[in-house]
């Protein structure tokens, strides 16, 4: 459970006219002094104000994250040059968000992709940006295609900006990085049960057990099972996250982490586009088969050792080894050519989604960080190594049988489906094998008092080789730099330059065994500030900032359009405003704003011209979210809030020039959640309603026009937590 620790001074005066309770101390000391033979004054005398000074610690859960792990080095979230957005367990638990994308709804300027580039799983843009390749658990790379759970999540870092010098390859929007559950030094045990609209049950244990002076075990559990107010849609998930962690506060620590995850899910393709808008039909309607399904199965095993070599210097090692495992067999229902207009009669054919893959990763990556001075120059220094062993074998499957069509009235899920229907074959299985090592180093000087200039470079070096011929060998260079002030210890402004860069696409999705292309490059240039409120329970942040691409590549693979570049060059220009913390002792508030003007600049060689000065796909003009909680009293609570965005387009972009341009909309949207709860010592019972008002929202979209999923509708959940020692 994420927890807030923050000392306060607390001053107390002693009045010179006391209660009677408090004189009762300074009695017992009279008493004593006239025993030992000193006279008493006989008359009154009053006593100067006493002062005393001291500092508490409050340890509560809250919205308003601590620490962070981001940057490669524990810092504080206000410390960081650089837009950061940090989703709290308590957020995350008082919201009932148990899927990464349900708690990524708390952050500005990020839209969901559905299905986008052949994927399955997890697909989000930040800043109009694609981030799928930009998924990371506890700092190192996890790109697979799956689904995933919040149940062994301390907390969500959100690092805005190309961050290809801490990271790698990467995009101009950010990276997105779990901070997993780790064991502490006291006994702690909770159990959640929670049930819900559409037959939704799921179960979490979280227990920590100190078995040592300096040494603890910690496991976390889940088992979801539910529908969804879409028809037939359904997920099924079970994790399991054992760690050991020894060495707890001593010099030498270390620990070994599994995290096992599988899920087993109807999945969804949504509705076709009619007329540059989703086709008009009640939000439940599904056009799948009774023969659809999405099976993913995550093992990630994890060993850290962090040796402190002094109060300013840190050496930390993790190796990880991870396999992944998909396979996706469904259908996206879509208008048949030529229709011009709808009646429940009219066809829509389902095209068979089909694919799979394996997927093997070993990393090893170590960091050095240290304080030290060399005369009036303080420096904040930062190195590392890195090596990563990638091995994936990808496919689609193949099959003579195919779904019979269904009409817009009648989807008919348990249509009867042929024999050899599922049949399922390998189609030309490619497979991709890679070794990757980079170092980099970076150093905080501050030369000034309060003024610190930040310089990194990182570089990068991969070779490569496909089934297809092709090759991949490169060495690419990235870089961060830039100025910070901070006055005092409650404000901080900046400006920092962040670049990125990609060989080809995101998870090396597309590679010409024959032609060649420069990487990707993504610059982002910020200018920022952050301030620490109301004696630091309030944090707030604003950031302008000018993202640009160039060389972008295509990463969608079922429109048949395998032109590897996109767009020559793209930006997005956009402010964010952010707020976390506590207004009162009993207020609480998590809120951001997000405005994009998002443009393509230059089309690729080739393409049609008609495109540039368009927005890009899935970027709207604005996103925002706030959630705010207020405690009655020591019991109860009660907590709402609201997401939503503008308008965004869904387009392919296509390779004849002079074609005319009508790309598909999607509209805005805002959601209201709301949430009641009642809590004792050991138990606390939770009310959740999601769309509280029962609002038609697209949640997805697919980028190339293709369809777009419909949000929830109403949904009611009922927890009870359960804690023990």
């Amino acid at each position: 459970m994420q927890h807030r620790r923050r000392k306060k001074t607390e001053t107390l005066e002693l009045a010179p006219r006391p209660s009677a309770a408090a004189l009762l101390p300074l009695g017992a000391l009279i008493c004593g002094m006239a025993v030992a033979g000193h006279a008493a004054a006989e008359s009154e005398q009053v006593m100067a104000p006493v002062r005393v000074t001291g500092t508490a610690e409050s340890d509560m859960p809250a919205y308003q994250a601590t620490t962070t792990r981001i940057g490669k080095m524990t810092q504080l979230p206000k410390d960081i040059p650089q837009a950061i957005t940090i989703v709290t367990a308590k957020l995350i638990e008082d919201r009932n968000a148990d899927t990464l994308k349900e708690a990524l709804r708390n952050v500005a300027g990020l839209t969901f992709n559905a299905a986008e580039g052949g994927r399955v799983g997890d697909n989000m843009n930040l800043r109009g940006f694609y981030s799928f390749g930009d998924l990371y658990m506890d700092g190192i790379r996890d790109v697979a295609q799956y689904n995933r759970d919040t149940f062994n999540v301390e907390q969500i870092d959100v690092l805005r900006g190309s961050a290809a010098m801490l990271f790698g390859h990467g995009q101009a929007g950010g990276v997105i990085n779990q901070a997993s559950k780790e064991p502490n030094r006291y006994d702690s045990g909770e159990v959640n049960a929670t049930v819900g609209s559409y037959n939704y049950t799921r179960i979490t244990a979280d227990v920590n057990k100190r078995i040592a002076e300096n040494t603890a075990v910690r496991i976390n559990a889940m088992k979801t099972d539910g529908g969804s107010s879409r028809d037939h849609v359904q997920s099924e998930r079970e994790g399991l996250a054992p760690t050991i962690r020894w060495g707890i506060g001593t010099d030498h620590e270390f620990s070994l982490a599994h995290f096992y995850l599988k899920t087993h899910n109807v999945p969804d393709y949504g509705v076709p586009f009619f007329r540059q808008r989703p086709l008009d039909v009640p939000d439940s309607r599904f056009y799948g088969t009774k023969g659809d399904y999405e099976n993913n199965t995550t093992n990630i095993t994890t060993a850290s050792y962090r040796y402190r070599i002094s109060d300013q210097s840190e050496l930390r090692t993790v190796l990880r080894g991870a396999q992944y495992q998909r396979d996706l067999w469904a259908v996206a229902a879509r208008l048949a050519p030529g229709t011009t207009s709808i009646n429940g009669n009219t066809v829509l054919i389902r095209g068979r989604q089909a694919r799979g893959a394996e997927e093997r990763t070993l990393t090893s990556q170590t960091d050095f960080n240290t304080r030290f001075q060399t005369g009036v120059f303080k420096h904040e220094a930062l190195a590392g190594v890195e090596l990563l062993s990638e091995r994936a074998t990808r496919w689609n499957y193949t099959s003579s049988a195919t779904a019979p069509n269904t009409t817009v009235g009648n989807p008919n899920f348990f249509d009867t489906l042929p024999v050899d229907y599922g049949n399922r074959k390998r189609l030309n299985p490619n497979s991709y094998s890679g070794m990757s090592k980079a170092f980099y180093a970076q150093d905080v000087i501050e030369f000034l008092p309060g003024w610190k200039f930040l310089a990194g470079m990182r570089r990068d070096f991969l070779d490569a080789s496909y089934t297809n011929g092709a090759r991949v060998n490169y060495g690419e260079s990235s870089y961060r730099t830039g100025i910070s002030y901070q006055p005092t210890d409650e404000a901080h402004y900046y400006l920092t330059l962040s670049d990125s860069f990609n060989p080809t696409a995101d998870l090396y999705q597309f590679t010409s065994a024959t032609v060649t292309y420069p990487a990707e490059r993504s610059k982002s240039l910020e200018l920022g500030a952050k301030w620490e409120l109301l004696d630091g329970d309030l944090s707030l942040r604003t950031s302008l900032y000018r993202a640009e691409k160039n060389w972008e590549r295509n990463t969608d693979v079922e429109s048949g359009q395998f032109v590897s570049i996109l767009t020559r060059r793209r930006h997005t220009n956009g402010i964010e405003l952010e707020a976390a913390g506590r207004l009162t002792r009993r207020w609480e508030v998590f809120a951001g704003l997000a405005l994009m003007h998002s443009v393509i600049d230059q089309q690729a060689p080739g393409r049609t011209p008609q495109y540039v000065g368009m927005n890009p796909r899935n970027t709207p003009s604005y996103t925002f979210n706030l959630w705010s909680t207020y405690q009655f009293n020591e019991a109860w609570k009660a907590g709402m809030g609201v997401e939503g965005m503008g308008n965004r387009l869904a387009y392919g972009l296509g390779t004849n020039p002079g074609t005319t341009v009508v790309p598909n909309a999607v509209p805005g949207y805002d959601r209201w959640d709301a949430m009641l709860s009642y809590e004792h010592q050991q138990y606390t019972v939770k009310l959740n309603v999601m769309n509280l008002f029962d609002r038609r929202y697209y949640a997805s979209i697919y980028e190339n026009g293709g369809f777009s999923v419909p949000g929830t509708a109403r949904t009611v959940q009922l927890s009870l937590n359960w804690k023990f020692r």
